[in-house]
């Protein structure tokens, strides 16, 4: 055998066992199996009772058509005819991103809000959670909040014989609200009134529910679940997505709210047509007036000249003025849509109004009013999200007030140009009046006053073709969006997934183990597994001492097949092989603090050094805080103590123990004041040498080495030094005190028992024998049945060795 002073502590350097690792964690399978159980039944209590969302999807195709309003404007009017001139000025620019903030403005799920009651829900009773009911109601609520920002409140409404009565009682889940109402009946609550009303379904159950909500907080609870995206860059189709937890009533929001959508659109489009309508029979209305009046006077001038015909007798002059006439009229025609197409634009009403196309061709002119019309509806769609403050509002108006100036200005220089025109139609018109002045008078007036009719007529005849056309425009104005995909729930529910939920606690039913069992020994400053040990030191271990369930000293006759007794008998046999060229041994027995198990690792191996024929006497040199004496159930009035001190040979003091043959017990005595001194007194050579005499074996138990020297001072005299370690229960730092204890020098001969080993741990990992059957006894602690090990009965009888 190797001397324990060639032996250094050292780390123990290893490879990674697979094997250790694994066997660590199958030890705890138990542990696994009631974690995944547990796991398991909570992950189908969580599906089969948590509330089923849905995902509800629609797509809507916006018809870009930034394309068409640069042909329009560059077609010019004599070309076109009025209805494609009209339709260009429809042809807005639509972004496909804007279109997508219309859909989640607050304006449009506010109509859809009231308009479907969103903010009042039904709900039927169930055994874990309350099933909403949604167009299944066997009653309705007309509700009239108190105020725009109530909170949600929940109501209890209790229908007797099932609603066939139509009594019946409404209470508030917070207790603010209680009370017995007919139907039709208002009914006052805190958060407003109430009126119950049938529906005509049937009533399944006396206990519904219904809770109240304020719009406003239904509308954010709506944008939280809605989700708007283009799956593809390269179309204008929107995807709108909602979640649900009732399918029926995701696909009636999301329908109502494209419907809401459309209908805003279809409106904006026909803002300009109401606008040209309304301008257009402004303006027959006048021109009607007038031509009325023409028509008038120029009855009242026949009957006064008494003429029927005076054609024949203009005729040549009408030929030869006509083509003059037909010039001169439409330049007064054009003059005179000029004239109020400025004075409309330059009334301050007219701002916020779209300008309507009438009479003028100017390529430049037509460009600026779609311009113009196109920054007016803009500035519309951004009041819905935006404040007028904003910097894209002002740059918006600053924009639609230059391009106004701009009109203004382009309709004043044609209105200069058509002057000028129509100055010099009137100059050739005098030179002909001169060369016909042979012609009556009559004849002269009434020309004049056909001359200013037909101006009339044909303007009133053009005012009522564009009122036509503007009409027929309007009735076949569509949305520039289209359902392409109509709202339509999926037919499983997204949440919960019963596979991934699955998988995720089968997996957590192994991490949650792993993770407690990996913490716990990471967080543990105990002793727990052997690694713990000799990775720390390469001090040998001589024994392993498993859980001992019994009282007092290890009682080889009773318990000797007992697992435990098996380990010292192998504890024995390994001391052999250490001293055995020693004629009587001395084996001192220590630890690091007081609970570690010394004491019944001393009394234990000198009962199987006993039953093995060896006479063994066992001291108790404990001085500070004996516990041998009391384990034994002997007094200790008298022991070592008395023999230092008294001149008495040490056989007056030892006893013997009456239950265990050949054990001889050398008490401490009393408790001394200097434990220290007398284990150095100069009796301590002779005293040793008298009974290592009389005795095969000695074994020493000692006080902790951790706490006190009294160990050190007795090792000179022992041939092997045991230092016990508990499972569970000594510290790991312990081991660090050890290595320094040789490293020093200060204690030689040194190995480890460790010792309460207990069944089924993972201090071996599944190598070697069973050490999980014993228990390493120290007297006060509790057995396994809870109850405090006893002191022996102190009466017995003193027995001297002779």
């Amino acid at each position: 055998m190797t001397d324990i002073n060639q032996v250094r502590p050292s780390k123990k350097e290893e490879d990674f066992d697979v094997k250790k690792v694994l066997t660590r964690f199958l030890a705890r399978w138990k542990f696994y199996l009631i974690s995944f159980i547990v796991i398991l039944i909570l992950s189908f209590l969580f599906v089969r009772y948590s509330t089923p969302l849905y995902k509800v999807h629609a797509q809507v195709l916006i018809e870009d058509n930034s394309g068409k309003s640069g042909s329009s404007s560059s077609t010019s009017f004599a070309e076109t005819n009025m209805l494609q001139d009209f339709s260009g000025m429809f042809d807005l620019q639509n972004n496909v991103y804007n279109e997508m903030a219309i859909l989640q403005t607050e304006d449009l799920l506010e109509k859809t809000v009231n308009y479907l009651k969103l903010n009042i829900s039904y709900y039927k009773r169930g055994d874990i959670r309350d099933i909403e009911i949604f167009n299944k109601a066997p009653f309705k609520i007309d509700f009239t909040p108190v105020s725009d920002s109530i909170l949600l409140t929940e109501f209890e409404v209790n229908f007797p014989d099932s609603g066939r009565s139509s009594k019946f009682t409404i209470e508030a889940t917070d207790d603010t609200f209680k009370g017995t109402a007919n139907f039709g009946d208002t009914i006052k609550t805190p958060v407003g009134k109430i009126c119950l009303l049938r529906t005509g379904m049937p009533f399944t159950d006396n206990m519904y529910k219904f809770t109240v909500n304020s719009v406003a907080a239904v509308i954010v609870d709506i944008q939280k679940n809605m989700l708007i995206s283009i799956p593809d860059d390269q179309t204008t189709v929107v995807q709108v997505d909602y979640n649900t937890n009732v399918p029926r009533k995701g696909e009636t929001v999301i329908g109502q709210l494209i419907n809401e959508y459309m209908s805003r659109n279809l409106t904006e489009k026909n803002e300009i047509s109401d606008s040209t309508i309304a301008f257009i029979n402004s303006r027959i209305g006048l021109v009607s007036g007038d031509l009325s009046s023409i028509e008038t006077d120029i009855e009242h001038f026949k009957q006064h000249n008494n003429l029927a015909d005076i054609g024949a007798q203009s005729q040549l002059l009408v030929q030869n003025t006509s083509t003059y006439y037909q010039k001169l009229n439409e330049v007064e025609v054009q003059l005179n849509v000029i004239t109020t197409m400025i004075n409309y634009l330059t009334d301050e009403k007219n701002n916020n109004r779209p300008v309507p196309a009438l009479l003028t061709t100017d390529p430049t002119f037509l460009q600026l009013m779609e311009q113009y019309n196109a920054l007016v509806l803009q500035r519309e769609r951004l009041s819905l999200t935006v404040k007028e403050n904003n910097p894209i509002s002002t740059n918006i108006n600053t924009q639609i007030r230059n391009v106004r100036s701009d009109l203004i200005k382009s309709l004043q220089s044609q209105e200069k140009a058509l002057e000028i025109s129509r100055d010099k139609l009137q100059q050739q018109n005098k030179q002909i009046a001169g060369e016909i002045q042979n012609v009556p008078v009559q004849e002269r007036e009434y020309v004049d006053l056909s001359r200013e009719k037909d101006v009339k007529q044909a303007l009133y005849l053009y005012l009522l073709q564009k009122k036509e056309e503007t009409a027929i425009t309007r009735a076949s104005t569509i949305p520039n969006a289209s359902i392409i995909q109509q709202p339509k729930s999926e037919y499983l529910p997204y949440f919960p997934n019963k596979i991934l939920i699955g998988l995720a606690a089968i997996l957590l039913s192994f991490i949650f183990p792993t993770g407690w069992i990996i913490m716990k020994q990471l967080l543990s400053n105990r002793i727990i597994s052997r690694e713990d040990i000799t990775g720390q030191t390469s001090i040998p271990i001589i024994a392993e001492i498993g859980h001992y369930d019994g009282e007092g000293i290890l009682n080889m006759k009773e318990g000797g097949r007992t697992p435990v007794a098996e380990q010292f008998r192998v504890f024995r046999t390994n001391m052999d092989f250490l001293t055995k060229q020693k004629v009587c041994p001395v084996v001192l027995i220590t630890s690091t603090i007081s609970g570690e198990g010394k004491s019944f690792i001393s009394s234990s191996l000198a009962s199987v050094y006993a039953y093995g024929g060896k006479k063994v006497l066992l001291m108790e040199m404990d001085l500070r805080k004996p516990k041998l004496s009391a384990m034994l159930g002997l007094p200790n009035e008298t022991g070592f103590t008395s023999y230092i001190i008294d001149n008495k040979p040490v056989s007056d003091y030892i006893k013997v123990l009456p239950e265990t043959p050949n054990v001889f017990f050398l008490n401490s005595g009393l408790v001394p004041p200097n434990p220290a001194e007398l284990l150095m007194s100069e009796k301590m050579p002779e005293f040793f040498s008298e009974i290592k005499s009389q005795f095969d074996v000695i074994i020493i138990d000692t006080a902790p080495i951790g706490a006190v020297t009294d160990a050190q001072l007795l090792s000179k005299y022992a041939d092997a030094c045991l230092y016990v370690m508990r499972q569970g229960y000594s510290y790991k730092n312990s081991i660090d005190f050890i290595n320094e204890l040789v490293e020093t020098a200060r204690m030689e001969k040194l190995y480890l028992v460790v010792n309460d080993v207990k069944k089924n741990s993972t201090y071996r990992y599944g190598y070697g024998y069973g050490y999980g059957y014993g228990y390493g006894y120290v007297y006060g602690e509790k057995n396994k049945k809870g109850i405090k090990n006893k002191r022996r009965s102190s009466n017995r009888k003193k027995q001297v060795y002779k």
